[in-house]
């Protein structure tokens, strides 16, 4: 699969596009879900059916689902079905609507653990709303800015100060502007959180103020533990040193933070490529076909695909026994299909229905050969592979009863001749096919 079917494969997951998500679950295997623990941190673990090409973490943002919300299931299991093992930490504070630097350290340590898991040692870090922007800080960590290939921030703010400034004074830049309540709740119990077990009263001053002009005087009143989280868990502050690829999605009409904050971060990232796109609403993929979004949006996701790639495809033993193992199977296979012909032919079926008929007789056959005897894969996704297999070998069948009637009309040779050569003559292009599309496998 190519990275931007991979691409499609995701986005259709999660949007839920009418025909064509019904489509990418019929023609792709059901990944296999399971759960772990990273330090204190529950992690959801999505596991495709064969060999994975990459490792991503996706962090989601505040909700009080956490990993269980059905929109961050449907994301990760897309990214399960593209082929890609995906970890998402229910990382702490998160659910409660809360962030704190334990949320952060969290956030580090499940980065790491996804790192070493991965036989290449990078990851992509793929991050929503506040899960973007702990994506980008825990990206400048150093213990794991040497294992991250790229992060993919979507809607993150950018300086937290200046989004507390919006929350409590409606000011953004000194300008009028707006945000939701969901982002004013997270952000006072953030704060709230950070103050307690101390003096609460000067962020209950800070909170409670809705004056601009006394706004820097109750931010430097602050205690310095809290002074300290605003610089902490401000992406701005660290972004100039991240010297990593970064792709920066934010929606043109974003409700929640300021189309500022993604123009600031976007600037102060060495290797940012910003992307402001009317598909979103903040996180949530809109419902609309706009030629131009659309390729753009499926050209990123192939990007942030391609990035968690590392240097490990999934790979085929290149070892010496494979290929004799395929032309046993073949050879049965080819055995099935002209035995099948001539019992046809001989009771009088026309020779194109009998070619079309043994061909899928023998396709039976050798799926179950090459998927158990040469490839040596597993039961996991038998019926959704065989599918793939029938739908090339109806493709292939079709064509090898085209070349028969050429070999027999055109040529003049027997049938029965014919379709052994039209068997050898089809062989190599159907060989690709069900490799590199059924198996999903790439040659080592």
């Amino acid at each position: 699969m190519r990275s931007h079917a991979r691409a499609v494969v995701v986005l259709a997951s999660t949007a839920r596009v009418p025909l064509l998500s019904r489509f990418v679950v019929a023609l792709t295997d059901d990944p296999r879900v399971g759960s772990t623990a990273v330090a204190a941190t529950p992690v959801t673990i999505v596991r495709p059916t064969h060999p994975a090409r990459g490792t991503i973490v996706f962090l989601n943002g505040g909700t009080r689902l956490g990993c269980a919300h059905p929109a961050v299931q449907r994301l990760a299991c897309g990214m399960g079905r593209a082929g890609y093992t995906v970890l998402v930490p229910d990382l702490p504070g998160l659910r409660e609507g809360r962030l704190t630097p334990a949320t952060l350290e969290a956030t580090v340590e499940v980065a790491v653990a996804a790192a070493v898991r991965e036989p290449t040692g990078r990851i992509v870090l793929f991050g929503v709303s506040a899960g973007a922007s702990l994506g980008l800080l825990a990206a400048a960590n150093p213990a794991v800015t040497d294992r991250v290939a790229m992060v993919v921030a979507i809607a993150p703010w950018a300086d937290l100060l200046a989004v507390t400034r919006l929350v409590t004074t409606g000011l953004y830049e000194d300008e009028p502007a707006g945000t939701t309540s969901l982002v004013r709740g997270f952000f006072t119990g953030s704060l709230a959180t950070l103050s307690a077990g101390g003096d609460a009263r000067p962020v209950a001053n800070l909170l409670a103020n809705k004056d601009p002009e006394r706004f820097d005087a109750l931010h430097a009143a602050l205690p310095g533990n809290v002074k300290a989280a605003f610089n902490q868990l401000s992406p701005l502050r660290i972004a100039d040193g991240l010297d990593i690829p970064v792709e920066h999605v934010s929606a043109a009409d974003d409700g929640y933070f300021p189309i500022g904050e993604a123009h600031k971060l976007a600037a102060a990232l060495p290797r940012a490529r910003l992307t402001v796109t009317s598909l979103l609403e903040h996180v949530r993929l809109r419902p609309a076909l706009r030629g131009r979004d659309v390729v753009r949006l499926c050209r990123l996701t192939a990007r942030s695909l391609d990035a968690a790639v590392g240097s490990r495809p999934p790979r085929v033993s290149s070892t010496a026994s494979q290929p004799l193992r395929f032309l046993t199977v073949g050879a049965g296979g080819y055995v099935v299909n002209l035995a099948t012909f001539g019992f046809l032919y001989a009771r009088g079926v026309p020779y194109g229905a009998a070619a079309f008929l043994a061909y899928l007789a023998a396709n039976a056959v050798m799926y179950v050969g090459n998927r158990y005897f040469t490839f040596r894969l597993d039961h996991a996704g038998f019926w959704k592979t065989y599918l793939r297999y029938l739908l090339v070998g109806l493709l292939v069948a079709a064509l090898t009863s085209l070349l028969l009637a050429g070999l027999v009309q055109g040529v003049g040779v027997d049938p029965r001749i014919g379709q052994a050569l039209a068997l050898l003559l089809i062989a190599p292009p159907a060989f690709v096919a069900f490799k590199r599309w059924t198996f999903r496998l790439v040659s080592a």
